[in-house]
């Protein structure tokens, strides 16, 4: 059996696509981003409250004049004029929930939110919000190491999971959030001082090309989300051995996940089930 996540509200909604951290891989993303919903109609928003420093011009989409300035500012600006297209952007720091009235903290539905951070207390604080009873958020979250990488895609606790599987259409209502798929995204790194992408990427500590990968696969996600096709639920990359591997997306995957059981996670629908174009990959109802 295939389940396909739902994206009905991307039939009546434009997308808002959020990028919080806009570094190695969220950088790339933000571009690519813009080149997939060239002719969509979407809200983009990059936020991060860092600077550009001089050694994140070896693999980030920064240029030398970048240099002080804010990386959500100076990708939403050049981005914009390139793609003739509005691009927000905020310097608030991810970590910063208590007031949902600025920048990226605003809730809509059909909202995206795209995590290319590094850091516990990031992906902590994304999974506050991503949780909090509202519906229409997904969190698709990227995080790699020197010649691996993994996207993981959620967007409700273990507790509010019950009935999102819709047997009869097959449709997917929640996941998982990437957090609780994967709980050492939640531990601190062992290093002792913190290593941003660049830094890494000049000290030989990761591939100088594992950025370009995850982008493309967070693309791929979004891509699939907003179309309807999308039936993984986290992909694992290996650029050691040259392979991608990706979960498809079961009840039984997420109850031996979660500890919900199937026949709490899955409901009967009389719903009609959607079937996907061959000629345009989209899904038709």
């Amino acid at each position: 059996m295939t389940w396909l996540v739902c994206n009905d509200i991307f039939q009546t909604q434009a997308p808002t696509l959020i990028v919080v951290g806009c570094g190695g891989t969220g950088g790339f993303v933000a571009e690519g981003l813009c080149r997939l919903m060239v002719g969509r109609e979407c809200r983009i928003t990059l936020v991060d409250h860092d600077v550009v420093e001089e050694h994140n011009l070896r693999r980030q989409n920064f240029y030398v004049g970048d240099v002080g300035k804010f990386k959500s500012k100076v990708l939403a600006e050049r981005l914009a004029t390139r793609f003739d297209r509005p691009i927000d952007y905020s310097i608030t720091p991810w970590t910063v929930l208590e007031d949902r009235q600025e920048g990226w903290h605003v809730f809509s539905p059909g909202q995206i939110i795209i995590g290319c951070v590094d850091n516990p207390m990031a992906r902590r604080a994304i999974g506050l919000f991503v949780s909090r009873p509202t519906w229409g958020q997904w969190w698709i979250d990227a995080g790699n190491g020197r010649d691996y990488g993994q996207v993981l895609i959620g967007n409700r606790g273990p507790a509010a999971l019950t009935g999102t599987f819709l047997l009869g259409p097959d449709l997917v209502y929640g996941l998982p959030l990437p957090t609780v798929q994967q709980p050492a995204l939640l531990e601190p790194a062992p290093e002792a001082a913190p290593v941003d992408c660049a830094q890494a990427v000049a000290e030989g500590d990761q591939s100088s090309t594992i950025n370009h990968l995850m982008a493309g696969l967070v693309l791929e996600y979004v891509r699939r989300l907003v179309d309807g096709t999308l039936r993984w639920m986290a992909t694992y990359l290996d650029t050691a051995n040259g392979t991608v591997t990706s979960v498809p997306i079961t009840p039984e995957t997420v109850a031996r996940m979660t500890g919900v059981k199937v026949k709490r996670l899955v409901v009967q629908s009389t719903k009609p089930r959607p079937t996907i174009c061959r000629q345009c990959g989209r899904v038709h109802r």
